[in-house]
């Protein structure tokens, strides 16, 4: 399978409607309005002018708020776009600088109690992969008694955790012992959960993190 970055190589040299841009990113998003509100980025082409919403979603960009960035991105042209889309697609080539802002106030939402979350995204050798297939491991906080729980793809885990403004420790992990045929999924959710050190939110999303590492992403389900 290529990579994005050949894809893009190959449609670059192949159309005239493929176009490198610099973006910078601004460290909070802000609301979309169309058929629904929804946050959406703030960007910007050169540093001096002020950010603008930005309705499309950039390919390959992991967004964690806080943090404002220098992008190379590549814009395509899309043929035949519906009438409510973007006449463009935007793919990442590169993160060229992502600085912790000096007057972001992150804003702390508290984690669903007693809901299951499944696992979306999970980092595999420093890169975060699309969870699929059948045993998609999930997690539920209790924070009446400071436990979680849930599925680990094979097996169901338990395990202590501690919230506190942002931060997140989770300890004493333990799982049922049942023998199944790929294991690594499961191994590798469970190392990451004990590793863990804080949270956030962003667009629906439960981002686990250690320390400026994110690990693993949760899908938080609609109302």
């Amino acid at each position: 399978m290529k990579s994005n970055l050949t894809i893009l190589f190959l449609f670059f040299l192949s159309s005239v409607s493929a176009q490198r841009m610099i973006f910078y990113v601004a460290d909070t998003k802000a609301d979309c309005y169309g058929v629904s509100s929804r946050p959406c980025l703030q960007v910007k082409e050169k540093p001096g002018e002020p950010y603008a919403l930005f309705y499309s979603g950039i390919d390959g960009f992991t967004y964690e708020e806080g943090y404002n960035y220098k992008l190379e991105i590549m814009r395509v042209k899309r043929e035949n776009p519906p009438a409510d889309a973007s006449a463009y697609t935007y793919y990442l080539l590169k993160v060229l600088s992502k600085e912790r802002s000096k007057t972001y106030v992150q804003k702390v939402i508290p984690i669903p109690d007693q809901v299951s979350l499944p696992l979306a995204r999970i980092s595999r050798n420093g890169k975060m992969e699309q969870v699929s297939g059948g045993a998609i491991p999930d997690i539920s906080f209790d924070k009446r008694t400071g436990r979680i729980s849930g599925k680990a793809g094979c097996n169901r885990y338990f395990g202590r955790v501690v919230l506190d403004n942002g931060k997140l420790i989770i300890s004493g992990v333990g799982s049922t012992q049942m023998a199944c045929t790929d294991m690594q999924l499961e191994s590798l959710y469970l190392k990451h959960l004990s590793a863990v050190n804080r949270y956030q939110f962003n667009s629906g999303i439960l981002q686990l993190y250690k320390d400026q590492e994110l690990l693993l992403q949760f899908t938080i389900p609609e109302n």
